[in-house]
């Protein structure tokens, strides 16, 4: 028996990637078929297949050469259900049969001698989930089982006497697939010859095969024996050149020639076959806008591996890895809290997601005015005229940026120590600490990015508790600090010089450290210039960078929570990792103190964290009521009445002066 070796649908990306332009932009909800052309090849030399390849050159009839192609359409449907409505057994016959009954109509017409092409056509049924990048489609390109009881004798020594170069030359001057070979002459004509030829052994019908098995031929072979015996039913036999690149054959083949009178009815259409199996690609990764932003954000960071930092994890980035509970390491997505939505909180935003850091909060308690987006990098014209919140249009300008970033926004107002509230007031307190508390227990970072001294005071108080990364930001008129706080314990003790070249993380000093006063309400009584954030034009962005890189090398450290201040730069491969740094724009000048931790200080010392721990947000209302009581639970009262106590006397009759 003749086999035929049927065809199997390849879709290449550049395919789809057309499909979705054109659903978005040209077909919208036309369902209607749209024609596109299937590329073959003729010069396959593995797989078991006859390959028909779409494309982005399937929408262009002028990019394909016509001898390599074969013409069919494509019918999108616009939802699921119609697809699946479409894909019943029962529809896929009816399209079959219809597909069948227009090639056959071709042949009983002999409109396939003027034109080929007609014999080989294919349908398409697809449908695409533009939101998810899902694609779905099945081709069916139409075999006629016609004549019956088909056999094949194959000759892979002799071609008819043709040879096979001119024949691939005489392919590729009149782009014609199916043409005649005159055994006698060796003359090429054309197919249309065919209708005259009464002797079958005169000629041989040459046909472009993308056949890859060299002891079958392919699918397009099956309807040019329907059409040859259509043409001349007193044949039962005719001879085929199956014109391949990778080393053509002459093929015998032989039929009955019984037809029977249904087959002679006007009404007869023989049956056939030709489904591919279903296709289904989920392509979100090579598709998705939001997933390609994602990449090119990262590409960047992917670059400085190529040349500049080989070793560089930039998974830190995204997951922090921590020793929990002494017991295992665990990878944790990396989370962000930004505390003051304002000029600095924006700036850190900004320069954090372009180290890949994807989980970002935002806290603030004011609105956008009309004098902050020209410095706040995060809010617009719009935001200020709506009156939005600062924190939530910082969260959702992230979004815009990179849609990947999973940015969060609270509107809360830290509580400050001096700003006194009554009684009315307690309950709103005690809900304010306690969802503080919840923010920083649930990020690994903690940004102070707010604009004045006491608000950093509780942030302190509580990422110092739950040993949190928490680095304070703070701008002047020509001068910026950026501070990291110390974590864990500072049981050890340390030398004059281990304080000079390096320090443990555990032993440095927080924002408060260097104060021997409790911080008070700074805002009360001040005058316009005071109430706001004077400051040149460069500080919040160069803050930002350094507060920004900052934890970008702390985060290269093995163990992030461990890592020292040290202005060695082959602490980490990012460099030093400094405990503060300091800058003063009138002279161009940074410096990099490394400062120890005070152990009466008002925010990190124990006696603070001892009364937070027993007393919670109480604590916190008395401190907010009476600063003072921060310096008397940390002993700084006893110390100032100390110091007032000493009396130095000086003699006034002493002559100082230089001999």
């Amino acid at each position: 028996m003749a086999t035929f070796l049927p065809f199997t649908t390849r879709i290449e990306l550049p395919f789809w990637k057309a499909v979705n332009e054109k659903k978005l932009h040209e077909w919208k909800l036309d369902e209607s078929p749209k024609p596109i052309l299937g590329q073959l090849s003729y010069s396959e030399i593995t797989g078991k297949e006859c390959s028909l390849l779409m494309t982005y050159k399937s929408f262009n009839t002028n990019e394909i050469p016509k001898q390599e192609s074969i013409s069919g359409f494509m019918h999108l449907y616009n939802t699921a259900e119609s697809f699946k409505a479409a894909m019943t057994a029962e529809s896929k016959r009816k399209i079959l049969e219809d597909e069948t009954a227009k090639i056959w109509d071709s042949i009983t017409s002999h409109a396939w001698l003027k034109n080929p092409e007609l014999l080989s056509k294919f349908f398409m049924i697809t449908f695409v989930d533009l939101k998810k990048f899902k694609y779905f489609s099945i081709t069916c390109v139409p075999g006629l089982y016609f004549p019956s009881e088909i056999q094949q004798e194959i000759n892979k020594d002799d071609l008819y006497g043709a040879d096979p170069k001119t024949l691939f030359s005489h392919m590729a001057e009149t782009s014609s697939t199916l043409f005649l070979f005159c055994r006698k002459s060796a003359a090429i004509l054309d197919v249309s010859h065919l209708e005259s030829v009464n002797n079958p052994d005169d000629f041989a019908i040459v046909v472009a095969d993308p056949s890859t098995v060299s002891y079958t031929a392919g699918w397009p072979v099956r309807n040019v024996l329907a059409a040859v015996a259509q043409l001349h039913s007193s044949w039962n036999h005719c001879h085929v050149i199956s014109l391949r690149s990778t080393g053509s054959i002459g093929i015998k083949f032989m039929w009955t020639n019984n037809i029977s009178s249904q087959e002679k009815s006007l009404n007869f259409v023989p049956k056939s076959a030709g489904w591919d199996q279903l296709y289904n690609v989920d392509l979100r990764k090579k598709f998705d806008p939001v997933l390609q932003v994602d990449n090119s954000v990262n590409l960047n960071n992917e670059l400085m591996k190529w040349r500049q930092l080989p070793d560089i994890r930039l998974e830190r980035y995204s997951k922090l890895k921590v020793w929990l509970v002494f017991i295992k390491w665990f990878n944790f997505l990396l989370q962000v809290l930004i505390l003051g939505a304002g000029t600095i909180g924006c700036n850190v935003a900004r320069g954090l997601i372009a180290w890949g850091v994807s989980h970002i909060t935002f806290v603030d308690n004011s609105t956008v005015s009309y004098s902050n987006p020209v410095r706040q990098s995060l809010s617009e014209f719009e935001d200020a005229k709506n009156n939005r919140g600062k924190a939530e249009t910082a969260a959702k300008a992230l979004i815009r940026i990179n849609p990947n970033t999973k940015a969060e926004s609270h509107m809360l107002t830290v509580p400050m120590p001096g700003h006194t509230i009554d009684k009315s007031a307690e309950a709103q307190l005690e809900k304010d600490v306690q969802k503080l508390e919840q923010l920083v227990m649930e990020h690994d970072v903690v940004y102070l990015a707010l604009d004045s001294r006491e608000a950093r005071w509780l942030p302190t108080v509580l990422a110092t508790k739950h040993r949190k990364i928490a680095i304070s930001v703070a701008i002047g008129f020509d001068t910026f600090v950026v501070i990291r706080h110390g974590i864990g314990s500072r049981s050890d003790s340390l030398s004059h010089e281990a304080i000079a070249e390096s320090m443990p993380y555990s032993h440095l000093s927080c924002y408060f450290c260097s104060d021997v006063t409790a911080p008070g309400n700074s805002t009360a009584d001040r005058t316009l210039d005071q109430q706001c954030t004077v400051t040149r034009a460069g500080m919040s962005p160069q803050a930002s960078a350094a507060a920004t890189e900052l934890l970008a090398a702390i985060l290269q450290y093995p163990d992030p929570l461990m890592c020292p201040a040290s202005v060695d730069e082959n602490t980490t491969m990012l460099g030093a990792t400094p405990h503060q740094i300091r800058y003063f724009a009138n002279r161009y000048q940074m410096i990099l103190p490394i400062v120890k931790r005070f152990e009466r200080c008002v925010a990190c010392g124990d006696a603070i964290a001892k009364q937070y721990q027993q007393h919670g947000w109480k604590f916190v209302l008395d401190v907010m009521n009476s600063p003072s009581r921060l310096e008397q639970v940390t002993g700084l009262d006893a110390l100032q009445e100390s110091v007032n106590a000493i009396d130095i006397e000086f003699d006034e009759d002493e002559d100082t002066t230089d001999e």
